[in-house]
């Protein structure tokens, strides 16, 4: 994790994490033969694929070091965290169960650049229709 999350990992305690398809095989590359897909994600209520929680924390972050054991590949949605599209009103916002969003893009060019991708990230890699 970057300075600013070290010693946090609360983005990794009950996540609901959607996670593409790509993603899945680029961890998949990465980890033992053994471990499945099934064994760290799963298709939710709404079809698109999200990461597992085990002992309410995602099934990858080691929670005495609080640290992501997949740091190098992680999702890009943990890359935007603590950065999320809200869908009911149409809008980037900082997730509230972040501590520390106000070390996160703090000059309103580098969020709204951030946010252009994260939304171009959602239509590209989930096809979801952003207006």
């Amino acid at each position: 994790m970057t300075d600013k999350c070290e010693d946090c990992g609360e983005c990794c305690i009950r996540t609901e994490m959607f996670i593409s398809r790509g993603e899945i095989n680029t961890i998949k590359k990465q980890l033992p033969r053994s471990l499945k897909k099934k064994n760290f994600v799963f298709k939710n209520d709404t079809g698109f694929f999200q990461l597992k929680n085990v002992d309410n924390h995602c099934v990858f972050f080691d929670p005495t070091l609080k640290l992501c054991k997949i740091y190098d590949y992680r999702p890009q949605g943990c890359k935007f965290y603590p950065l999320i599209y809200n869908m009911q009103n149409n809008n980037c916002i900082f997730d509230r169960d972040c501590p520390r969003t106000s070390l996160f893009y703090q000059d309103k060019v580098s969020l709204r650049e951030k946010c252009d991708n994260l939304k171009a990230f959602l239509k590209k890699s989930f096809n979801i229709k952003l207006k």
